[in-house]
């Protein structure tokens, strides 16, 4: 059987970043190498695409990394500065969503991408990790720093047969999880009690970046795997 296809999700930089006046699509290329390295063939997705082409493309899907969930979204003002994310990718993106939970096809959020799903189905968010929690907080980066530390994981989490009872992560993040969306459960949390995995069903989301860590192979492994299942069932219904 050929590799499954797992489609990444893009950032949208609207001329701010990198040539004034143009919109570009970007990732960082360690996204694709880690899901090549699992065995998957990595496809880069544009906003041009139908959400409908890409899940008749894909056999799994990535949301990336990005920048601040706008507070509106899930009902707040923002209490702190914040650099939000496009919201050409974010409305993009919500529609995958919805597309992709129709279907038994298996998706990874990560940092931004799992703070958009619990946004979008149904939860909230601390906005600021540090000024919510300034005496408690562990160090978890953001802003561009990137830091390490462990996280705890639920004993019954799909993670928990991967690592055991902890792993050390690479955390890039200032916004978390407060309220967890209806359906979802706590997979890993971090010393503070911030919230570092989610999951439900063919969903899974984590608030760190597996694919800069040792942490990736196995979360990445489990994506494609879930793909490889996904694609034979696909397959099957065409014959």
């Amino acid at each position: 059987m050929a590799r499954p296809i797992i489609g990444i999700t893009l950032s949208i930089d609207h001329g701010e970043r990198l040539r004034a006046g143009h919109d570009y699509l970007y990732v960082k290329r360690a996204y694709a190498q880690a899901v090549a390295r699992a065995g998957g063939n990595p496809v880069l997705l544009s906003p041009e695409l139908a959400p409908s082409a890409v899940a008749e493309i894909c056999d799994g899907l990535v949301i990336s990394g990005g920048d601040d969930i706008p507070p509106e979204l899930y009902g707040e003002r923002a209490a702190v500065t914040m650099r939000p994310e496009s919201r050409e990718r974010i409305a993009w993106e919500r529609q995958l969503l919805d597309r992709f939970a129709q279907t038994a096809t298996p998706l990874l959020g990560v940092c931004y991408g799992m703070q958009l799903i619990n946004v979008h189905f149904g939860g909230t968010l601390v906005q600021d990790i540090a000024a919510a929690r300034p005496a408690a907080a562990l160090d978890h980066g953001g802003g561009g720093r990137v830091t390490a530390h462990e996280i705890k994981i639920t004993d019954d989490s799909f993670l928990r047969p991967l690592f055991g009872d902890t792993a050390m992560v690479c955390s890039t993040h200032h916004q978390a999880v407060a309220r967890l969306a209806h359906g979802f459960q706590v997979a890993a949390t971090a010393a503070d009690g911030v919230i570092e995995a989610i999951e439900r069903q063919q969903l899974l989301a984590v608030e760190w970046h597996p694919e800069a860590d040792q942490t990736g192979a196995a979360i990445y492994g489990l994506l494609v795997e879930r793909a490889r299942q996904r694609q034979a069932m696909r397959t099957s219904r065409r014959h």
